[in-house]
């Protein structure tokens, strides 16, 4: 408790000339800070700023300090099962429209869970921040203020949205406010505006006693603004971060404001949230001065970052770089490249950032050749094509994990788009041109690697993350190219590296397929281990026991790799390995578990017999109704959403979607998120990304696993 009271007091001494913005708020219990958020209509960001020891958790009787946005406080309720925004309604005595008002992402449908405001809360006694005694004058004061009366509407306007356009620059241009913009187009609520949409803007009576309008450009959320003094070495994107706001809503604030941005110039900026310099800087990164002379090339040099890293974390810089600014650059210590094996995070204690996501998904749903009328040839076609069997599957995962992300606050605006077919660069060009793609947070798909090439090189102008759900190809051209499958190579060293660090007094054995297919990993292996025996393999890929007997020690635990995707061979293999398990302590490995180990001809009994071990992308879903823990709130919803288990490209789409997601919650982009430390994990995949010398980003998480006794599958590593 001392150590949140040390903390209480730093803040109100650091923000003293700001003492009236806060206000304080003791944890009560089975609270959290983004329900507290909700209450006093503020965010998590807020709350984690100006209280940073609530990132690691908040327990009851905390106090915690709130930025006071409103001076309002609002009733919350945690959505039961039955619950529906009309029962709200009457059970908060409010209208359904307040409830969509107070909480725009609730047009889209309310969840189990999630948090609402249901109407402004009767003020109580508060306990100031500065610690003086609460009066009624101000109380007094608010009681004879005047109640605005509403603006009568005359007329509307309809206007299309044109590429570039904010909410906030038609407001301006028509003299309205968003807020009066949102009232009349009720999606607004929860979508972001697109290029050629069409919104009424209310036009109001111009008898009306005219009065300052004060358009709101952060959706409603800061209520006042202050004037602000330029100081040296200070930057618009410093500024900007450290007032809650983007660049832009900075420059819309201040749309006179001198480009060259010189010292001393006066400013406008909100006054509601205020956080330091230092604080301002995400975990896992520094501020670092620009020296007199350097350069870009020279600071991605030593930086060890790509160029289009450098400038989505300081986005000034595309305006040139001069001495004495103050750049945000990751931490050398904490870049991906040198994580740490098996640190994980977990991503929804960390969420600050909740702007709604913009996420397109590009998968090939070939609508241009179903015949949706005709519902049996559309079932046959559906069952015999691959690549779209596998684009459902994904696509009904991602819904899963938006509607999941919605829950933890994170609204999603998701849009969708067919690529039709493998090999596809002009279409997939044309819909990248007819469609809004230079505000979107993330790109999941295309499946195919041509497409993903076309996509990622389309969209790097605008530095659009692009994740590959499927190919296991790597990207050597685009730094925005992220691969979220293991290569090969990745799996194989998994399994050679944890047999290399322990092989002291192992007899490490080799048998491998005949042909030129297998010969790279034969060399491979040999190269690793150059004390191990080479099993003698007769032409058609077969073993004689008398071949085998002759690289098996009796002393010493047999450590046997089998590398081999022939059925035949590995069903005259595996039964002579097994038959010597026990006498000769046999332990099998393979670099490559493929498709020929789950043949119907290969008996699990003996692979857990000689416990198996072998490297994976994934750790292998089972329904297991015995074991709670393979039951994840992911696949009940799926079994109630659409009457079945979810395959491996379900929970695939799934652990994709949701993981992009909530790395876009917890920074302030992709590219903040992957440079910092940390594994992340969901139902089966894990994430951990490196960026790659040659270009884009690598998925270097993988799984070892081992077949143990009784047919159980294991995560070793």
């Amino acid at each position: 408790m001392k150590k949140y009271v040390l903390v209480f007091l730093l803040l109100i001494i650091g923000n003293f000339t700001y003492a009236q913005q806060y206000k304080s708020h003791k944890v009560a219990k089975g609270e959290n800070v983004y329900r507290i958020a909700k209450r006093y209509n503020t965010t998590p960001e807020a709350i984690y700023k100006i209280n940073p020891t609530a990132k690691d958790g908040i327990k009851e009787g905390q106090i915690l300090a709130i930025p006071v946005v409103d001076d309002q406080e609002y009733e919350t309720h945690v959505v039961d099962k039955g619950d529906t925004v009309y029962s709200l309604s009457k059970k908060y005595d409010i209208t359904t429209e307040s409830i969509y008002a107070l909480n725009p992402e609730a047009v889209n449908g309310i969840n189990i869970g999630q948090i609402l405001r249901v109407g402004k809360m009767v003020k109580k006694d508060q306990v100031p921040v500065d610690g003086g005694e609460q009066t009624d004058k101000q109380s007094v004061l608010d009681s004879l203020k005047a109640v605005p009366e509403e603006r009568k509407i005359v007329r509307f306007i309809t206007h299309k949205v044109k590429r570039k356009e904010t909410l906030y620059s038609i407001a301006r241009r028509y003299k309205v406010t968003v807020e009066d913009i949102k009232k009349q187009n009720k999606r607004l609520y929860s979508e972001q505006i697109k290029k050629k949409d069409k919104i009424r803007v209310p036009v109001f009576a111009e008898e009306q006693t005219p009065k300052e309008i004060v358009i709101d450009s952060i959706a409603n959320r800061l209520s006042s603004t202050t004037k602000y003094i330029v100081k040296p070495k200070e930057t618009k994107y410093g500024i900007a971060r450290r007032h809650g706001i983007t660049i832009g809503e900075l420059e819309q604030l201040n749309p006179n404001m001198d480009p060259d941005f010189p010292i001393g110039m006066e400013i406008v900026v909100p006054t509601s949230i205020f956080i330091s310099l230092k604080d301002a800087v995400q975990p896992g990164f520094e501020l670092r001065q620009v020296e007199p002379g350097e350069t870009i090339f020279g600071i991605l040099r030593s930086a060890g970052i790509s160029s289009d890293s450098l400038f989505k974390m300081n986005p000034y810089l595309r305006d040139g770089l001069k001495a004495g600014m103050v750049i945000t650059l990751p931490k050398k210590d904490t870049l991906a490249v040198d994580l740490p094996q098996g640190k994980y995070i977990d991503l929804e204690q960390k969420l600050y950032n909740y702007t709604p996501k913009r996420v397109a998904v590009m998968l090939p749903f070939s609508l241009d050749t179903l015949d949706v009328n005709a519902r049996k040839n559309t079932e046959e076609y559906i069952k015999n094509k691959q690549s779209l069997r596998i684009a459902l599957d994904l696509y009904t995962g991602i819904l899963i994990a938006v509607d999941s992300a919605r829950t933890k606050g994170i609204t999603t605006e998701l849009n969708v788009y067919d690529t039709q077919k493998n090999n596809n660069k002009n279409y997939v060009k044309k819909l990248i041109d007819e469609n809004n793609f230079d505000e979107t947070d993330a790109v999941i798909g295309p499946l195919y690697q041509s497409n993903l090439e076309t996509v990622a090189a389309e969209l790097k102008k605008y530095s659009t993350p692009v994740f590959s759900p499927a190919s296991r190809k790597e990207s050597r051209l685009y730094d925005n190219f992220f691969q979220t499958r293991p290569s090969n190579t990745m799996l194989q060293d998994k399994i050679i590296s944890y047999v290399e660090n322990d092989s002291i007094d192992k007899n490490i054995i080799i048998i491998v397929q005949q042909g030129k297919k297998h010969e790279e990993v034969k060399e491979k292996l040999i190269a690793k281990f150059p004390e191990a025996k080479v099993a003698r393999i007769e032409e058609g890929n077969y073993l004689y026991e008398v071949h085998l007997n002759k690289v098996l020690d009796n002393n010493k635990p047999n450590w046997v790799f089998l590398e081999s995707s022939d059925v035949a061979m590995i069903s005259n293999v595996i039964p002579l390995l097994n038959a010597k398990a026990e006498s000769h302590k046999v332990t099998l490995f393979t670099t490559n578990k493929n498709s020929a180990f789950d043949d119907d001809n290969i008996k699990n009994e003996h692979l857990s017999k000689l416990h198996l071990h072998y490297s994976s992308m994934d750790k292998g879903f089972y329904d297991n109704e015995t074991d709670t823990k393979t039951i994840s709130p992911f696949v009940k919803r799926y079994k109630k959403e659409y009457g079945i288990a979810p395959n491996n490209w379900a929970v695939r789409g799934f652990d994709i979607a949701y993981d992009v997601l909530m790395r876009l919650g917890s920074a302030d982009d992709v590219y903040h998120a992957v440079s910092a430390e940390g594994i992340t994990e969901y139902v089966e995949n894990k994430f951990s990304y490196t960026k790659k010398l040659s270009g884009g980003y690598s998925n270097e998480a993988t799984y070892l696993i081992k077949f143990d006794d009784d047919l159980k599958l294991t995560v070793v590593d």
